[in-house]
């Protein structure tokens, strides 16, 4: 009876500990999720709209359709997400991990036997949803999106708006200009006003037809009786003359995408297959190794802020990311290179090992290091950030 009554006790005991665990398990991921989703949300707003802007100031030059940009912006959303994702996860983790620690409450999950390795393991079914969303949106959606997008981004030729262009329309030219042409008729066009918007030489030429001739590099626009009218928005002087015929050259430009922010992130274009599937892989897998380094980098004392690892995180985000795009770009412009972007991944790796260990190894000051308030440290890693996203973006 009384040997029942022990095994009972224990029953009892570890029952309690796995319901203590579950509970603990199912706040963490709540709270990270959260968090999460937080700074997803203020990244993904940020990014939407600096290319609201960046659409916009294309539309305002004549270069994309107004009524395109809501339906380029959607097509952009799964590759915006797939980069955002991992950032997302992991200052969420971060942010709340080292609440956890600063407020002491770590030390609740310390008590039930839970270890940083357990804490991992609580956090799994969320880092495999992650890991698996950003794979699925990386590898298959987004850059199928993105080629959509890149459709309705095309901006024709100048050749090509010339030949589809119709009565009464106006159409762009290069170096700030417009071009409007009162009938078409056959290929023939008359009643034309040509603005051009040079700095040195703005002017109007008002003529009754227009004539092409395409040649290597350029369009001659041989306009046919007609008014100059030049000077008129300078400090110059003013020119009017009439003219029998007029002879205006365009470079023949081909079909481009506009440039906009965050152009190595978002608009970047390889020549290798091979770069191309590393870097798709490459984002989910980042996902993987930063939980990690979030969970081991957290650990500040009671009374510390909270936020005291938050710009160390971001730097080494940043450094991660900065690090794929130099391979990728080395890798896109030397196909044949033995490179490959699994070197950077085991070299954080390699890094994050040092870490967990600094009490072992003789590296201890790794840790003092980043969690260090000295101002100038603090500095130090913020010029380098801004360097390094100032390179990303332009």
């Amino acid at each position: 009876m009384v040997f029942t009554d022990k095994i009972n006790i224990v029953m009892h005991h570890s029952s309690q500990g796995m319901y203590k665990k579950n509970i603990l398990s199912k706040s963490l991921n709540i709270e990270v999720f959260k968090s999460s989703f937080a700074v997803l949300s203020i990244f993904f707003l940020l990014v939407v709209g600096s290319r609201f802007v960046g659409y916009f100031e294309q539309a305002a030059e004549g270069n994309i359709d107004p009524a395109l940009i809501l339906s380029i912006i959607i097509l952009r959303l799964p590759d915006f997400i797939t980069l955002l994702l991992p950032l997302s996860f992991f200052l969420g983790l971060l942010i709340v991990m080292s609440r956890l620690n600063s407020e002491g409450e770590i030390f609740g999950f310390f008590s039930a036997g839970i270890s940083k390795p357990d804490l991992i393991k609580f956090l799994t079914p969320q880092v495999f949803l992650y890991f698996l969303l950003t794979l699925i949106l990386s590898l298959y959606i987004a850059p199928y999106t993105k080629s959509l997008s890149k459709d309705l981004l095309k901006i024709d030729s100048f050749e090509e708006q010339l030949d589809a262009i119709k009565s009464d329309q106006i159409i762009s030219i290069e170096k700030g200009g417009f071009l409007h042409v009162t009938s078409v008729d056959n290929k023939t066009i008359e009643g034309v006003k040509l603005l051009q918007l040079d700095d040195k030489n703005p002017f109007i030429v008002n003529a009754k037809k227009l004539e092409t001739l395409e040649n290597d590099d350029n369009i001659e626009l041989k306009l046919v009786n007609g008014s100059y009218y030049g000077g008129l928005f300078s400090n110059s002087s003013k020119v009017i003359s009439n003219f029998n015929e007029f002879s205006f050259h365009i470079d023949n430009v081909s079909s481009k995408d506009g440039e906009l922010n965050f152009s190595k992130l978002f608009d970047y274009s390889l020549n290798s297959n091979k770069a191309t599937f590393q870097w798709n892989l490459s984002i989910p897998i980042t996902i993987l190794i930063l939980v990690f380094y979030a969970i081991y980098m957290s650990s500040v004392k009671p009374r510390e802020s909270k936020f005291l690892f938050i710009l160390p995180g971001l730097f080494i985000y940043i450094l991660y990311l900065s690090l794929l795009i130099l391979g990728r770009e080395y890798i896109s412009d030397n196909p044949n290179s033995d490179f490959e972007l699994w070197y950077v991944h085991a070299l954080f790796i390699l890094l994050l090992i040092l870490y967990i260990n600094k009490d072992i190894i003789i590296f201890k000051k790794v840790g003092i290091s980043l969690k260090s308030e000295n101002i100038y440290v603090r500095i130090l890693i913020l010029v380098v950030m801004l360097i390094l996203l100032t390179w990303m973006i332009i």
